[in-house]
């Protein structure tokens, strides 16, 4: 019991302090970025010498995840009892960013309260697929808010999750494995998960495993924006009538949550660059919104991202 309290207590205080020191660092040899070229290059590699279907892509998707995950257990596991939490605590701070998260939202918030609707504009395009040009200071408000509550799951609560279901299996060096294994998946959606000509079939497994990894997450992570909203019900109440309001099997409980919680209304017809997607509306609050929303729902993201790692980690020191 007490080595799990210090261990994971270490591991996490470590992760979000530097996070909170250093953020997200753009470097070209950010880990993310070397990943995402080690992903290439095994995407080559894989459609020269297996084509282009979904078995490649499931061959691919293990010759991209395995090794890096498998990397980051022996990092721990050699570091040993005395720097293995180091290790994991640097694992897991590059597999999250809520700093960053934060950072962005903050960067779409204050042209808008000082009146640059055109800034506010670019720099939500920098964070959402949707089209901006054209949006009112309402909705890109609402855009901002929307990947705030959907991208604290990839961003912050997975990532923590996995580093404790980790240590469930295979202690400190588990922990290492587990975030890494989370930020390696969610990456390989980002490169493969596509609906096009290219990685329709290369890429199905890749986001299907996404879709599977954050499967939980998303789950609790609406349920610690619900604790963390001040509303308990009505927030948790608003994630669970829209849980299927979303093509994602996820993505609509922390996004309905954020609209429950914050008393706005989110969602409804979305204009991309191939077209509009007639989503439903999420939450029955306010549909007129402005920066101090977008403010009300950073805070949020953040008590949201801080209870959701208590409440992970008060299981991880039980079992």
């Amino acid at each position: 019991m007490m080595s799990s309290v210090h261990d994971l207590s270490l591991i996490f205080l470590t992760a979000l302090l530097l996070d909170a020191v250093i953020g997200d660092p753009h470097s070209a040899f950010h880990p993310l970025v070397l990943f995402g070229r080690f992903a290439a290059a095994v995407e080559r590699a894989v459609r020269f010498a297996a084509g282009s279907g979904r078995l490649a892509g499931f061959a691919a998707w293990l010759l991209a995840v395995v090794p890096v995950t498998a990397f980051a257990w022996l990092c721990a596991l050699f570091a040993g009892k005395g720097g293995g939490w180091v290790v994991a605590g640097v694992f897991l701070f590059v597999s999250i960013a809520l700093r960053s998260l934060l950072e962005h939202a903050e960067a779409v918030r204050i042209p808008l309260r000082e009146g640059n609707l055109e800034e506010g504009r670019r720099a939500l395009s920098r964070i959402v697929s949707r089209k901006t040009e054209d949006l009112s200071e309402s909705e890109v408000v609402r855009g901002g808010i929307e990947s705030l509550g959907e991208n604290l799951t990839d961003a912050v609560t997975s990532p923590c999750f996995w580093c404790v279901f980790g240590y469930f299996l295979g202690g400190v060096a588990g922990a290492a494995a587990g975030a890494v294994f989370l930020r390696a998946v969610n990456t390989l959606d980002a490169c493969w998960g596509y609906k096009n000509e290219r990685y329709r079939s290369f890429g199905c497994f890749a986001a299907r495993a996404d879709d599977a990894v954050h499967w939980i997450p998303a789950r609790l992570t609406a349920v610690a924006a619900a604790l963390a909203s001040g509303c308990p019900f009505r927030t948790f109440s608003c994630a669970w009538r829209h849980r299927k309001d979303h093509p994602s099997p996820n993505s609509c409980w922390s996004m309905a949550a954020f609209a429950g919680a914050l008393g706005v209304r989110l969602g409804g017809p979305t204009g991309y660059e191939d077209g509009v997607e007639n989503y439903p509306f999420w939450g029955t609050g306010r549909a007129d919104l402005d920066s101090l929303d977008l403010l009300a729902a950073e805070r949020l993201a953040l008590r949201s991202a801080l209870l959701f790692a208590v409440m992970v980690w008060s299981v991880g020191i039980w079992i």
